[in-house]
């Protein structure tokens, strides 16, 4: 089991209390998690884990080492600080090395479900059967992959930060393959909490993508309306919200930058119906609270009706770049309109609706152009129906003809396939997004 909050911080103590230099920070990280892979339509592999791990920091005159271990013993806590403090006087000098924390004030979330944290070898098998035979009944191969974990995360420095959080997450993929090998697609669910989330309903949603994507036809690339599902919406704004950096912006490096200096904060920049904001300590879908080094992620507002309101900043780059220091969001929620997915498709009277993007990189870092591939399931629309299968197609643009070019919204939903962050997105339709080529692969 992870450690509780007591036991957590009491651990940080011990590891301060072996400290010489004036600036040691330490973060505490509890794991326990548990998984079932399948594939070819049976359970493969699965297992759990618990896992520590401490990492303990020094620094001394923008001299900084960090070192982990994973014993709790005072010994060996001893020995891991002696070797933080070790490594850090052979450390060349940092000229922006940051300062310790201190205390800081974290919103409170509640983010660990019961069910989540304490799910058995017994309810994992269940949850994939149900997948299994909901493919199975549609004739279709069935794979993918059930995962959960309970995760704690205490940070401590000796100028005073004390600070942790506990969340839970069960996620689950699922693919499912036509026997003839032409029809194709996957799906995916994730929640801090088991909730009503049905397996079945999963596999059968993505049965009726695979069938429906059987036997594509080639397509002619170039620049088309789309329907992009939620997780093909979260990949691309990914690419979006990494280069909101406000050091980057402020030194002419960035789409945010301003011609002729500094950034484009407070400027119309999108579709007054964009709105995007990060929530920690939204209800249904909540995030941690604390950043990576411990700094609290507070509720902020990105982009506001179109206008570019907040770019993120490290503590070290916050002055430099003229703004308050803002971590990297790990949770966004971008706003939509009542409209299901029939109603947006019904706008389209000659497009494309993609379930999801992959192979995904950066092309053009400053005008945040990337490039990747239409995956599970990319269909032609015509007279504002979905009419067949379309062979699979490179695309090279990104988010900024999303937000710029829009047609429409739908009701905004967490993307089931995106691990690296919380997105809530909606589905939307836009207009002139740039394919290149076509691919063979399914």
């Amino acid at each position: 089991m992870t450690l509780g909050s007591s036991a957590a911080k009491a651990l940080c103590r011990a590891v301060l209390a072996q400290a010489s230099f004036g600036d040691v920070r330490v973060h505490v990280r509890s794991k326990q998690t548990g998984d079932l892979r399948f594939g070819a339509s049976r359970p493969t592999t699965g297992g759990d884990v618990e896992t520590l791990e401490i990492s303990v920091t020094a620094q001394r005159d923008g001299r900084r080492a960090t070192v982990t271990g994973n014993r709790t013993d005072p010994a060996a806590l001893r020995a891991l600080v002696g070797q933080a403090e070790a490594l850090a006087a052979l450390a060349p000098v940092d000229p922006e090395a940051e300062g310790p924390l201190g205390p800081v004030s974290v919103a409170k979330v509640a983010a660990r479900d019961a069910k989540v944290a304490g799910m058995t070898a017994q309810q994992r098998a269940g949850l994939v059967g149900d997948a299994i035979d909901a493919g199975r009944a549609r004739g279709l191969e069935v794979s993918g992959h059930l995962q959960h974990r309970e995760i704690a995360d205490a940070f401590a420095d000796r100028r005073g930060l004390s600070a942790f959080h506990v969340r839970t997450e069960l996620a689950m993929t699922c693919t499912c393959r036509t026997p003839d090998g032409t029809g194709s697609s996957k799906g995916g669910f994730i929640s801090h909490a088991r909730g009503t989330f049905s397996a079945k309903a999963l596999a059968e949603r993505v049965a009726e993508a695979a069938l429906r994507s059987r036997d594509p036809k080639p397509i002619e690339p170039g620049r088309m309306t789309v329907v992009l599902m939620p997780d093909a919406v979260a990949e691309l704004l990914d690419f979006l919200v990494e280069r909101m950096d406000a050091r980057a912006a402020a030194e002419g490096r960035s789409f945010f930058a301003r011609a002729g200096g500094g950034t484009k904060l407070g400027e119309v920049l999108f579709d007054p119906r964009i709105t995007l904001r990060s929530d920690p300590a939204d209800r249904t879908n909540p995030a941690s609270p604390l950043a990576d080094d411990g700094s609290p992620q507070a509720k902020t507002t990105w982009i506001e009706r179109g206008v570019l309101r907040t770019l993120h900043a490290r503590r070290g780059d916050a002055s430099v770049a003229g703004v308050p220091a803002v971590p990297v969001p790990n949770n966004l929620h971008m706003d939509g309109e009542p409209n299901d997915l029939d109603a947006l498709v019904a706008k389209v009277d000659r497009g494309l609706l993609v379930t999801r993007l992959w192979y995904n990189r950066m092309l053009d870092p400053k005008g945040i152009v990337a490039t990747g591939l239409t995956r599970d399931g990319t269909f032609a629309i015509e007279g504002g129906k979905i009419t067949h299968a379309v062979k699979n197609l490179r695309y090279n643009d990104g988010p900024i003809t999303l937000l710029t070019k829009l047609v429409a919204l739908g009701q905004p939903q967490r993307a089931g396939m995106s691990t690296g962050r919380v997105w809530v997105v909606p589905a939307v339709v836009v207009e002139g997004f740039n394919f290149e080529s076509t691919s063979d692969a399914i």
